[in-house]
């Protein structure tokens, strides 16, 4: 099984890399000995104290897996009633997916507990996940099934070749509980084998709807549309496909053998594209009715590695070069489509009839003569193959600047800084939510840009314009209510030690946030805070608690409708081990992946280091980078569990988790709660940055501040 082999691997590559020195050490060893013995103090030496429930999850949280497992089996030898300590070592080895060694604490605690369902429940799953089929199948029929074993069981007659059978478990479970997109998956998948390609559509499209992140559901959804003769309707999903999963090379070949066959796709595309832009008409928009001293300027970078661009001008424009002097290049009408281009180490710039007007090598910028005009990018993709990609058409504020770069090039927007907040609250919170709530996550926001300033000086801009640093989708996203938020806090900022603190947030922290330093490692003050109605945690959660934390709805505010939905709190994510391998090798070369181990976790429960073991490599990840390498995962907040093929290796991966986002700083979800509740905005802040005072703008060093706007055009030229 896969246990053994990890565990094989390991000890393989550590011999290599010790032995040289060990047999240098006995040999020194005997020379010392020999020289001058040592008295034998083996008598007068303290036997070695008791093993403890506490210590055993103590190494597993400091990363010692294989400690805990033996201090856990040390427990039970001595006291073989340890029901604890059975259920611990059943998770940890679930964990790396070891579910010959789950399946013997499984069946000592049934001898303990005889007449207790939720065990036998738990060896079932567990020899279902561990592709012990026969002994699985001999356990049926199951004395008080779940909706879980339900699924369980379908997956199973799934696996014997029972599609019929499986269909109707799977039609069971979700009649009992209808949010579980693998089950919709694979009732999509049992469809599309069967030739359903419209039930197939159907049952995909249920599973983007309860998790849009779901990517691996996007290309069977677009071959089910296809398969049903409709070229058109699956073309822009394929086209989207690729955006968000631009390394999947079956996608790419589905994309090629449709325009190969359909070439008239491509041009009804190309013509709906080109008739949209035409139509389009850029909003106009209010400015921030407030002193220039409280609108200080940020650089947010939309795209990166762009080859081709296509805008549209909301008013009469010019461009100018970035380098001294601010030489003018061009001026332009509103209402004006543009095409951008990257050739060689150039931007090229032309009209619809490809009539090239420019063409530069260095930083340009694009600029209004009102500040009411703003500039539609169509077809703008963020953050390409990451978990947070986004595609679709926006509308910006402010200046344009076109950096040229060796992989293509950068889009950043320039705008005053209360202004991009107007379109970054609605973009990270619901424009419904309490107003006490929008007005933190405002000052939240204002402080972190603050803070970010000058983090990415090289590259040309401050912040990114995706979760990166925070979400940002321009004009169209506005909202009253949070430009009200905006306005009513204008220049406030929180302040630690005489500088903008860098105030993180995310969507929720599952209960409890956790320290930058697991994170990030970052020692900004940032530290974990669990949730006004969770009690603060003395000690780490067992594996087991965590798995009931995770599993079960502990009281909080981050988990109060309307404000929030459960999905966004606690969650079941499957993803296919071959998609984290992919993401794998593009950092490291691993080959296959064979197994993964946590190597830490922080108080809240995060995950802080992940080893990822494959047949030609390891690579260990840290804090938030977890999130990207496995895939859609919403949080490092989870435990996980394998699902093994007939080999022993692993085919999936179920992470059961909380939360969404890095877990650190304010809880957006736990905010709006306590503004619901009938907290203030000072005492939402006060909560989550504890260490914080909240100022002003204007009091802040001036070093802290951001440089103020450059010259601008005063004159209309057209």
């Amino acid at each position: 099984m896969m246990q053994p082999t990890i565990r094989f691997i390991e000890h393989t590559r550590t011999i290599r890399r010790v032995l040289p020195l060990v047999v240098i050490c006995l040999i020194s060893a005997l020379i010392a000995s020999c020289v001058n013995p040592r008295p034998d103090l083996t008598a007068r030496r303290p036997p070695p104290p008791p093993p403890t429930f506490r210590q055993a999850v103590k190494e597993y949280y400091g990363g010692h897996y294989y400690e805990s497992i033996s201090t856990l089996h040390r427990l039970v030898s001595a006291h073989s009633v340890d029901s604890r300590a059975l259920w611990e070592l059943v998770h940890l080895y679930e964990e790396t997916g070891n579910y010959s060694q789950a399946v013997r604490p499984l069946v000592a605690l049934r001898g303990l507990e005889p007449d207790n369902p939720a065990i036998e429940n738990s060896l079932f799953d567990a020899r279902v996940l561990g592709a012990q089929f026969a002994a699985a199948k001999a356990m049926l029929p199951t004395a008080q099934p779940t909706y879980e074993t339900l699924f369980y069981e379908a997956y199973l007659q799934k696996q014997l070749g029972n599609s019929a059978q499986a269909k109707t478990l799977l039609e069971k479970s979700l009649s009992a509980h209808a949010h579980q997109p693998m089950a919709w998956y694979l009732l999509g998948d049992i469809a599309y084998s069967g030739r359903d390609y419209a039930a197939a559509e159907t049952d995909f499209r249920k599973v983007l709807h309860q998790n849009q992140g779901w990517t691996m559901a996007i290309p069977p959804l677009a071959r089910s549309i296809l398969a049903q003769g409709k070229e058109k309707a699956a073309y822009p999903l394929l086209l989207r496909a690729r955006d968000i999963l631009p390394n999947d090379t079956q996608i790419k070949q589905d994309i090629s053998t449709l325009e190969s066959k359909y070439p008239e796709l491509v041009k009804a595309h190309a013509e709906a594209n080109s008739q949209r832009q035409q139509d389009t008409v850029p909003p106009r928009v209010s400015t921030f009715p407030a002193p220039s001293e409280l609108a200080p300027y940020i650089r947010v970078a939309l795209a990166e590695h762009l080859h081709a661009l296509t805008i549209k001008t909301g008013g009469n424009y010019e461009i100018r070069s970035l380098s001294p002097g601010n030489s003018l290049a061009y001026r332009g009408p509103g209402d004006e489509v543009l095409h951008l281009k990257r050739e060689g180490s150039s931007i090229t710039l032309s009209k619809k009839a490809g009539t090239s007007i420019l063409s530069w090598s260095s930083p340009v910028v694009l600029r209004y003569f009102k500040p009411e005009y703003t500039t539609v990018v169509f077809n703008l993709v963020t953050e390409a193959g990451s978990f947070f990609a986004t595609s679709g058409d926006r509308a910006y504020r402010g200046e344009m600047i076109f950096r040229p770069g060796k992989d293509g090039f950068t889009v950043v927007n320039r705008l005053p800084l209360e202004e991009y907040l107007y379109s970054v609250l609605p973009s990270e919170m619901y424009s419904f939510w309490p107003l006490q709530a929008l007005e933190a996550q405002a000052v939240a926001a204002r402080s972190y840009t603050l803070a970010s300033v000058g983090s990415f000086a090289s590259k040309g801009f401050d912040v990114y314009g995706s979760v990166r640093s925070a979400a940002y989708r321009g004009v169209l996203n506005e909202s009253p209510l949070t430009t009200k938020a905006v306005n009513a806090t204008q220049g406030q900022v929180l302040e630690l030690d005489g500088k903008p603190l860098k105030a993180y947030y995310s969507a929720n922290s599952g209960g409890y946030t956790e320290n930058s330093t697991v994170v990030w490692g970052e020692h900004d003050g940032m530290a974990a805070v669990p949730d006004i109605l969770t009690p603060p945690r003395p000690h780490d959660l067992s594996l087991t608690h965590l798995y009931a934390w995770l599993t079960g709805s502990p009281p909080s505010y981050s988990a109060i409708p309307p404000c929030v939905s459960q999905a966004s709190y606690h969650l079941v994510k499957w993803v296919a081990a071959a998609e984290i391998a992919h993401r794998a090798n593009h950092i490291k070369k691993i080959g296959k992946l064979i197994g993964i181990v946590t190597r830490g976790r922080g108080v809240s429960g995060r995950v802080s280091k992940l080893e990822l073991i494959g047949t030609e490599g390891d690579l260990s990840v840290n804090g938030d980078a977890i999130r990207a390498v496995l895939g859609d995962i919403r949080s490092a907040l989870f435990v996980m569990r394998p699902v093994l093929a007939p080999d022993g290796s692993p085919r999936y991966y179920i992470f059961t988790g909380g939360g969404w986002g890095h877990g650190v700083g304010m809880d957006q979800d736990g905010a709006a709660g306590m503004a619901a509740a009938g907290y203030t905005f000072q005492q939402i802040l006060a909560h989550y940055y504890p260490r914080a005072r909240l100022t002003t703008y204007r009091s802040l060093p001036a070093k802290a501040k951001l440089p103020d706007a450059a010259a601008k055009p005063t004159t209309d030229a057209h």
